[in-house]
C-alpha cells in the first residue's frame, strides 16, 4: 500500500482553503477527513494488535495451568468416562451389554433378546411419543447407546451415582430392567 501522509494536503494552510474553488475545497476536505479516519484505525490496530498478544499470552498461561490440573484430575476420567457397547451371544439371540473403564474390569448385563428389548423400552418409553419415534427410526441398538451415553441423561447420571458409592461398581449389578424401570402394579 503506498504511503499516505499529512502532507499531502498540508501544503495549502487551512485558513488559505477560502481561496479555492467549491469543488477543490470539498475534496481537500475529503481527503483530510478520510486521512484523520485512516490515524485513527491504524491506531486502534495497533491497540488491538497489543491485545491480541495480551490475550496470547494469557491463553497460553491457561493451557500450562490446565495441563497441571490435569494430571490431578485424570483418575476421575478413568472412573467416570466409559465406552457402552452391545453384543450377541453366540449360543442364542440374546444380546448383552458392556461398560468399559480405562483401568477398571468391564461392567456387563443382560439385555434380552430383540423382541424382549423393543417390547420393554416401548413399555418404558410409553408416555414419551418422541422417545418411540426416536426408538423406530434408530433401532433398539443404536436407541439404547443414545441414551445410555448422553451427558444430561438419567441413565448416566445413575451410572455416575453408583461409581461414586463404589468405582469398581462390583457392588451393583446391572441389566435391562435397571437401566428402563417399569413400574410394577401393586400388590405384584
Amino acid at each position: 500500500m503506498k504511503v499516505i501522509d499529512e502532507r499531502r494536503f498540508s501544503f495549502i494552510p487551512h485558513k488559505k482553503w477560502k481561496t479555492l474553488k467549491d469543488g477543490e475545497r470539498k475534496t481537500l476536505g475529503s481527503y483530510k477527513s478520510y486521512y484523520g479516519h485512516l490515524i485513527r484505525t491504524e491506531d486502534k490496530i495497533s491497540e488491538l494488535e497489543k491485545q491480541i498478544e495480551t490475550l496470547k499470552g494469557k491463553k497460553k498461561d491457561y493451557v500450562n495451568k490446565m495441563i497441571h490440573l490435569n494430571h490431578e484430575i485424570d483418575y476421575l476420567r478413568d472412573d467416570y468416562q466409559y465406552s457402552w457397547s452391545v453384543s450377541k451371544m453366540k449360543s442364542k439371540d440374546y444380546y448383552i451389554f458392556t461398560i468399559s473403564r480405562r483401568g477398571h474390569v468391564t461392567k456387563t448385563g443382560g439385555l434380552g433378546s430383540p423382541k424382549l428389548i423393543e417390547k420393554h423400552l416401548k413399555e418404558f418409553y410409553k408416555r414419551k411419543k418422541d422417545r418411540l419415534v426416536e426408538l423406530e427410526k434408530l433401532g433398539w441398538e443404536r436407541f439404547c447407546r443414545k441414551r445410555v451415553m448422553d451427558l444430561n441423561g438419567r441413565i448416566r447420571n445413575m451410572i455416575v451415582d453408583m461409581v461414586s458409592e463404589d468405582s469398581s461398581l462390583k457392588k451393583f449389578s446391572i441389566n435391562r430392567e435397571m437401566l428402563f424401570p417399569l413400574k410394577t402394579k401393586k400388590g405384584r
